[in-house]
């Protein structure tokens, strides 16, 4: 599975790493975007983090990490079907750039707010989930874009393309299942952090 992998990313070095550099680049806007609020924009959104990190669970709640799993499945069932579209390409890029941005803006918001508490809490409540979250994020994109540019440049008919439809639809549930495990993961994370943290 790792060779697998491995030949993949490297057959398509040039959509992946474009991937990245997108992702990258929203991560880099939104945490530049922190800094462009004004004062009275900072106060709301600080006061709603507040109240945030008062209504999330203490204590670990089902419902609470189903969300979150469900989320990241519908996340993941969207640019999928975007593959399928043909002219979807640009959506999954924008998706990929939005959640980069919220990701930046995130951990500098938290950061800015919280200070040294905050970055402590994004440390465990971010980081380690994220470390599964943004490979399966990239490669769920960096699947739907090649299946979009095979559909594009009609080199896919007949038994090749229920072949590649079918490994595509494969790889995106297994993609997607390491996703929703991610935000499971993060939920959890997130609770345990409020509850070390003292917030």
């Amino acid at each position: 599975m790792k060779r697998i992998l491995l030949d993949h990313i490297k057959q398509y070095w040039v959509i992946y790493l474009t991937l990245s550099c997108v992702y990258v680049a929203g991560g880099i806007f939104g945490a530049v975007g922190v800094s462009a609020l004004g004062p009275e924009k900072a106060s709301e959104l600080g006061i709603f983090f507040d109240n945030l990190l008062v209504d999330q669970p203490k204590d670990i709640d089902s419902v609470f990490l189903q969300q979150l799993a469900k989320d990241s499945f519908i996340m993941m069932a969207g640019i999928w079907i975007l593959g399928m579209t043909v002219i979807g390409t640009p959506l999954v890029y924008l998706i990929v750039f939005s959640r980069g941005f919220i990701f930046g803006f995130t951990i500098a918001f938290i950061i800015h707010m919280k200070k040294l508490m905050g970055l402590g809490l994004v440390l465990l409540s971010m980081f380690f989930p994220s470390l599964i979250a943004i490979p399966c994020l990239l490669l769920g994109a960096g699947l739907a874009t090649i299946f979009s540019f095979l559909l594009l440049q009609g080199k896919t008919n007949g038994e090749s393309l229920r072949k590649d439809f079918l490994y595509y639809c494969v790889a995106s549930l297994c993609i997607s299942l390491g996703a929703v495990a991610a935000g499971v993961l993060q939920g959890y994370f997130s609770i345990v952090g409020i509850r070390f943290f003292g917030f």
